[in-house]
């Protein structure tokens, strides 16, 4: 094979994965679960950036060697198809209200169950992030320093049955358990007011969800979950491991019905050995006149596989 043949061949190659990555970051979004392809579909679906970034750059690839039209044309559709994404994306999130005056700072981590050798640490570092209300998901691993940290944070919320999600607070705070429905949340869900001492009341949602290509259980989690967030009146913070990204159909389905929005630049939060080039799974949404003021990274090196999230709440405008 000579050298042009070579060449030719390795174009088309490129083309093809271009097209392959096009159709990755663009088409599972659309695909409904319960679809020949839904699970696949909802594995892809959270990392679309990445597929539309791999595309452009087999794109640019393919121009660079010669394929000018050919690579241009897919330069210019996966443009636009990132541009369509973004739009998508921007209708349903937030920029950061930096002008507002923060009210509390919320702290949210997937401590990992297998993670107890690291759970002094965790603890430690909880304390030192200024936190005003600490949530914490897959708890178990903490329960040798809970009565320590409740020294900090006596108001506390879960491991009643199971140390799964839990809640403990400098703020004084009401506990609401959920109610019963078609799927059973196990201790991986806290509903708590919060009520800071300078400022209005809000509602802090705290939730671990299934893992969304669970057919036939995470339907109805995700029919409870929606019920439950539109019964309650007035600023919301909902935050959690959610297994998906802001733009991932599940989490689209849960904004479009909730009211729900997004952070515009969410965290990446898994795996954390990616840093900020990971998958944003573990999410926190505001409602009501609930803003966020600054969003940051939390615990990449305390032995989780997620990163967690630090968050500033304000309340009102």
């Amino acid at each position: 094979m000579n050298a042009n043949a070579f060449r030719q061949r390795l174009i088309g190659a490129i083309l093809c994965l271009c097209l392959l990555a096009l159709v990755a970051g663009t088409v599972p979004v659309t695909l409904a679960l319960l679809s020949p392809l839904g699970t696949i579909a909802r594995v892809l679906d959270s990392l679309a950036p990445q597929m539309l970034a791999a595309a452009l750059g087999l794109a640019l690839l393919a121009a660079l060697l010669g394929a000018w039209r050919a690579g241009g044309a897919m330069t210019v559709l996966t443009l636009a198809l990132a541009g369509w994404f973004g739009l998508q994306h921007a209708q349903r999130s937030l920029p950061l209200a930096a002008d507002m005056q923060p009210e509390l700072r919320v702290l949210f981590f997937n401590v990992l169950h297998e993670n107890a050798a690291n759970a002094e640490r965790i603890a430690q570092a909880a304390r030192d992030s200024g936190a005003d209300v600490l949530a914490f998901a897959e708890t178990g691993a903490l329960e040798a320093v809970l009565p320590g940290l409740r020294e900090d944070y006596p108001h506390m919320v879960g491991c009643e049955s199971e140390c799964q999600t839990v809640v403990l607070s400098k703020v004084p705070m009401a506990a609401s358990n959920p109610e019963s429905g078609p799927m059973g949340w196990h201790g991986t869900f806290a509903l708590v007011t919060l009520t800071p001492e300078e400022g209005e009341a809000f509602t802090l949602i705290v939730a671990h969800k299934l893992k969304p290509w669970f057919a036939g259980q995470v339907e109805g989690q995700d029919a409870q979950f929606e019920s439950r967030l539109n019964d309650i009146a007035g600023p919301m913070v909902v935050v959690g491991d959610f297994n998906a990204a802001p733009w991932s159909a599940p989490s689209r389905a849960l904004i479009d019905a909730t009211g729900l929005r997004a952070p515009r630049l969410p965290v990446p939060t898994w795996p954390v050995e990616a840093g900020r080039f990971g998958v944003p799974i573990d999410n926190i949404f505001v409602r009501g006149g609930a803003r966020l003021t600054d969003l940051q990274p939390f615990g990449d090196d305390l032995g989780s596989n997620h990163r967690g999230l630090l968050a500033e709440v304000a309340i009102g405008g």
